[in-house]
């Protein structure tokens, strides 16, 4: 049966609450960076909307805050431009305006978390690292050093996520014409979360990720089996698996365990930090 709905009072206090929002997603930049009293706070109601569905535990989605205030506030510091953060972010919700808004007149709970985590972000020794997220792992999340070929990410530690493993989405068989792939097809290397690393095509290397990304898989946690003219690619979990795993935040949060004790979990070596400490110590721009 098709769902129809009325925003209602629900629907128009969310609307008041994120006039921030509107003003960027429909007049663009120039008229929202004209509001001197610009304030993140009112817009990641918005982000974790575009980032996270409406379906997920109170406790979850305020993981998912943290992590976005955390990624906003870094993005700010390396480009060091507001406008630059906020047309990316208009890139990443471009066209899904309708959809986010849905959300956001369904759940208030993107606003609560918002409210209920106010400055609060995710650090290693008071600076602003990468703060990677996924929707589900492939029953552990990988070694950011590891994967992205630098100590700078050894913070980003490989921990089990064995809950994963009960998501119906955890095994996903995509199938592909042999005519529109290499001829040979091997895999070369793996992390030691069992994701593909290196996969050999007609004797050339190709990084696993983007060939993931690519060829339209879900994971690059993969096997590959011929089956006549087709090649199957069975693929465990959904995403980059590094960070936060989001199905195994909310099972996490089903268990009654508090958004900073799930953080704790997926960023065992970052610590929750106050922003606005950051910001009087210098460490962060305001």
């Amino acid at each position: 049966m098709k769902k129809f709905f009325f925003p209602g009072v629900s629907g128009v206090l969310v609307l008041f609450l994120i006039p921030y929002l509107m003003v960027i997603l429909m007049n663009g930049l120039d008229t929202a960076l004209l509001n001197r009293t610009f304030n993140v706070e009112m817009l990641l109601p918005v982000i974790v909307a575009s980032e996270m569905g409406s379906e997920y535990e109170l406790e979850a989605v305020k993981a998912q805050t943290i992590i976005a205030r955390s990624e906003f506030y870094r993005k700010l510091q390396e480009k060091k431009n507001l406008s630059s953060v906020l047309t990316q972010i208009r890139e990443e919700t471009e066209f899904r305006e309708g959809e986010i808004l849905q959300a956001l007149i369904e759940n208030l709970n993107y606003e609560k978390a918002v409210t209920e985590t106010e400055s609060e972000v995710l650090a290693v020794d008071g600076k602003l690292q990468l703060t990677p997220y996924h929707e589900l792992s492939a029953g552990r999340t990988r070694d950011g050093a590891e994967v992205l070929h630098s100590e700078e990410y050894a913070y980003l530690k490989s921990v089990e996520s064995d809950m994963d493993k009960g998501s119906e989405d955890f095994l996903n068989s995509v199938y592909i014409n042999q005519s529109v792939l290499p001829e040979r097809l091997v895999i070369k290397s793996r992390d030691s979360a069992g994701y593909v690393t290196e996969i050999l095509a007609d004797g050339d290397i190709l990084e696993g990720e983007s060939f993931r990304m690519g060829m339209g898989l879900p994971s690059s946690n993969f096997t590959v089996q011929r089956i006549g003219k087709s090649i199957r690619f069975m693929c465990r979990g959904k995403g980059h698996g590094l960070g936060f795993s989001q199905y195994g935040g909310n099972a996490l949060a089903k268990e009654q365990q508090k958004a900073e004790e799930i953080l704790a979990v997926y960023f065992p070596k970052m610590k929750l930090t106050d922003v606005e400490e950051l910001q009087m110590q210098g460490k962060i721009k305001e």
